[in-house]
This record gives structure tokens, C-alpha cells and sequence, in this order.
């Protein structure tokens, strides 16, 4: 007998290793296809028109449409050409949709190629120059004689026109003195105490006496001994301007 030959294969049917070739593509053409369908997309997105809401620098909202083509600088100069507003002064602050994030783009960017949906137009603080620090004023400050322990005496440089509480430390250094006991009187003869809050430009004085309570226990007894102190010098000045006189 013989046997009977094989039936062909359907007409328009792949063959096996045609199906086997196009089932196990190479990498490097499923590459090829997907940057394909990459490059098809973002020629969608740049050439769709974008819409977005633009916030300007006074505040005012505006809908404002563009091609996706166009670079956010052309957008930036296109928005300042519209509103009277000065490019070089303003900046673009993008922000997407849905989440409202600041999107990072670069001047040349494509408007397309970013998802946008709110511009804020905002004008440039410009920054302020260094100013150079003015040349510092000298404080102004006096001689203040300050007389204490009855026969000492001491010269401190002081301000004229704080409040006599602001210069005790230094009185207080200068004759070794605790600020706790310390009295600051007009002199060592009516033993008037001195008005803290008062300057000594207010009270007309650049001489005091500082009584210390801890070392000069009597009040009177120190001031009755400076003013009689005092007394003996002025005695002793007039004494001398008569003997000159008499000559």
C-alpha cells in the first residue's frame, strides 16, 4: 500500500518558527518599541494646549492657555508682555496639579512636558547691598570726682545722661565698695541723697560722695567729718589769699 503524502499547512499560517521568533523578541527590540511609544508620548504632551491658572503678584487670578511647545521663559516674557510687567524683575513658581507641589524645571523647559496647573507671577526682592556699618559715635562721657571713707577720694569716667543706678558698678569698683552699702549723697555737708533714677546732667554735678554703710556705720559722723574736711580747705584758701593780698 502506499502512503498518503502529508496535507500543507493553512494558507496565511505562521509557520512554527516564525511564531517561536516573534513570541522570544530580543531585548534590544522590546528597547526599540518602548522608547517608541516613550517619544510618541511626550510629543502628545508638548504639542496639547496647557491650561493653567496664573496667580499675579498683585494677587489677581487669571485662566490663561498655552501651547505645550513653548519653553517657561517664552511662557515667563509672553505673561510679563501681557500684564505690563517687567521679565528680568519676576519669576515663575510652578505648581502641579492635584498635590500643588513646587515642580523644579529649567528655563529652556517645555510648558508640555510639565504638569501644570497654577503659575504664580512673583516679583524678584532684590537683594539689599551690604551697607557699610556707620562709623561708631564716641559715647559721651564725664570726669565724676567721688569722694568716700570721709578723706578719699577717686576719678571715674562716666556717662552724664544714664541714671546714677547705671554707674554705681563703676563707682562701686573704683572705691572698692559693695553696691549693697553704698549711698550716693550730694556732698559730705548736707548729706542729701541722690535721686538713682536722675542723670547726673539732671542733677547738675559731676562731684558726689559715696557713703558706705558698712564701713561708716554713723551717717552724720561721716558727713559731719567731711564737712568740716571741707571747711579746713576753704579756711586754708582764704587764709592764703589774704597773705597774697597783703604783700
Amino acid at each position: 500500500k502506499k502512503m498518503k503524502a502529508r496535507a500543507p499547512p493553512p494558507p496565511n499560517q505562521p509557520s512554527a518558527a516564525s511564531r517561536i521568533h516573534s513570541e522570544h523578541k530580543s531585548p534590544a527590540e522590546t528597547a526599540v518599541i518602548s522608547d517608541q511609544n516613550l517619544v510618541s508620548m511626550k510629543e502628545n504632551m508638548i504639542n496639547r494646549l496647557v491650561d493653567f491658572t496664573v496667580i499675579l503678584p498683585s494677587g489677581l487670578e487669571q485662566k490663561c492657555t498655552v501651547q505645550g511647545s513653548k519653553a517657561v521663559m517664552d511662557v515667563l516674557v509672553d505673561l510679563c508682555s501681557q500684564y505690563r510687567l517687567n521679565p528680568s524683575q519676576h519669576s515663575l513658581e510652578l505648581k502641579s496639579s492635584g498635590t500643588q507641589q513646587v515642580l523644579s524645571y529649567k528655563p529652556n523647559t517645555l510648558i508640555g512636558a510639565l504638569d501644570v496647573q497654577t503659575v504664580l507671577l512673583k516679583e524678584k526682592i532684590p537683594e539689599e547691598k551690604a551697607k557699610r556699618p556707620l562709623p561708631r559715635v564716641p559715647e559721651k562721657s564725664v570726669r565724676l570726682v567721688v569722694n568716700y571713707l570721709k578723706t578719699q577720694k577717686a576719678v571715674v569716667r562716666v556717662s552724664p545722661e544714664v541714671p546714677l543706678h547705671n554707674i554705681i558698678p563703676a563707682i562701686c569698683e573704683k572705691c572698692e565698695v559693695s553696691q549693697e552699702h553704698i549711698v550716693l549723697l550730694r556732698d559730705g555737708i548736707t548729706g542729701e541723697e541722690l535721686e538713682l533714677t536722675k542723670s547726673l546732667e539732671e542733677l547738675g554735678i559731676k562731684e558726689l560722695y559715696a557713703w558706705d554703710r558698712k564701713k561708716e556705720p554713723n551717717r552724720k559722723a561721716s558727713v559731719s567729718s567731711d564737712a568740716i574736711e571741707k571747711e579746713k580747705t576753704r579756711l586754708w584758701g582764704l587764709f592764703n589769699a589774704d597773705r597774697r593780698s597783703s604783700k
